[in-house]
């Protein structure tokens, strides 16, 4: 199934995933959520005044990123998102020596970004460099954080990526 129409994205190639028997989320993503509300303190399985709730993979998709495609600052539903790189046929530090990268303060063609503000008011900037060597890698994060996919250039290889959203019942 299709999932374009779910994303702000410019994707052409975005579909569903069935995640057979729940073990991607038993298996990969439950111990992250696991691991992450540990790590912060962020236990979503008691909500005072409402009682005991349950977190489930919500929705899984994948990518298939063509050059020029992006996906402009978003964020999802949910309480936590994921995004795992499973081909990067660019590397940054390459796709920000062309010409439309040239003379600029920051560029970021090839790359995965957060963005947030800080106790100081100021916006801040996490960027991802993509490149192979990130491949297989994911990044878990709370699903309200603005994060953004910059487009790659002269690669006619797809990007490839999963994505997904954790949510409580």
């Amino acid at each position: 199934e299709r999932w374009n129409h779910r994303l702000v994205g410019h994707i052409d190639s975005s579909f569903t995933i069935h995640d057979k028997d729940d073990w991607f989320w038993e298996n990969i993503i439950k111990p992250h959520v696991k691991f992450y509300g540990e790590t912060f303190n962020h236990d979503h399985t008691k909500i005072p005044l409402n009682g005991d709730f349950e977190s489930y993979l919500d929705h899984l998709w994948v990518n298939y990123q063509n050059k020029h495609e992006f996906n402009p600052f978003h964020n999802h539903g949910g309480i936590y998102s994921f995004a795992i790189w499973m081909k990067i046929p660019t590397d940054y530090e390459e796709q920000n020596k062309l010409d439309n990268a040239k003379h600029v303060k920051a560029s970021v063609n090839s790359a995965f970004s957060f963005q947030y503000i800080d106790t100081m008011g100021d916006i801040i900037n996490c960027v991802y460099p993509m490149n192979p060597s990130m491949e297989g890698q994911m990044v878990f994060f709370p699903a309200k954080l603005q994060h953004s996919v910059n487009p790659f250039y002269e690669c006619d290889e797809q990007r490839i990526s999963i994505a997904g959203n954790v949510a409580l019942r």
